[in-house]
C-alpha cells in the first residue's frame, strides 16, 4: 500500500512540473508548445545604467523615472551644542558602594586600568554605618559621562549616573 501511495506522489510531483514548465511567464497557460525567442544582439559599445528604450516599446521597471523625481531634500537645521556654562550641574558615575575599605580600593584600581580617575569616599550614616563610595568623575558633559559609563559596563560595573551642582564640586 505505501509502495502505490509513493508512487502517486513521485507521479503527481513530475506532472506537476511538467504542467509549470508549459506555462507562459506571464502566467497565462500557453497553447502549444514554448517556443524560443529569437536571440537579440545588443550593439557594440558601453552599456549606460539607464538604457534608453526604443520607438513603439514599453519600459519594464518605472522605478528609473520615479526616483529621481521623488528625491527628497531635508532641511538644515542647526547642530544642538549645550553650552557647559550654562548647565547648572555636573555629572558624577557612582561605580560602586561597599561597606570595606579595601573592597572600594580594589574596585578603583580596576577602574584605573581602564584609564579613569576614580575616588573612594566615606559615608556615614546616621545608625552608625560606614559605607565607601566608589566615584568616577566629575564631567562637564554628557558625551564625557556616557564614555566613561561604556568603560565601566565593559568591565561588568553597572554604575549610577548623578548630577550634582556645580557649585559645590571642586577640580
Amino acid at each position: 500500500m505505501r509502495w502505490i501511495l509513493s508512487l502517486a506522489a513521485v507521479g503527481g510531483f513530475i506532472g506537476f512540473i511538467i504542467y509549470l514548465n508549459t506555462l507562459d511567464p506571464t502566467g497565462a497557460p500557453a497553447t502549444g508548445p514554448r517556443q524560443e525567442a529569437p536571440a537579440v544582439t545588443a550593439p557594440a559599445g558601453p552599456k549606460p545604467g539607464r538604457q534608453s528604450q526604443t520607438e513603439g516599446e514599453e519600459p519594464k521597471f518605472r522605478f528609473y523615472n520615479i526616483l529621481p523625481d521623488s528625491e527628497v531634500v531635508p532641511p538644515t537645521v542647526e547642530e544642538y551644542k549645550p553650552s557647559p556654562a550654562t548647565q547648572n550641574f555636573r555629572y558624577v558615575v557612582q561605580a560602586g558602594s561597599f561597606r570595606g575599605a579595601e573592597d572600594a580600593e580594589r574596585q578603583r584600581a580596576q577602574i584605573a586600568f581602564q584609564g579613569l580617575r576614580a575616588q573612594v569616599s566615606r559615608i556615614d550614616i546616621e545608625q552608625g554605618n560606614t559605607w565607601y563610595r566608589v566615584n568616577v568623575g566629575p564631567f562637564d558633559t554628557r558625551s564625557q559621562m556616557n564614555s566613561a559609563v561604556d568603560k565601566l559596563v565593559a568591565i561588568n560595573i553597572q554604575p549610577l549616573v548623578r548630577k550634582i551642582p556645580r557649585e559645590t564640586t571642586t577640580n
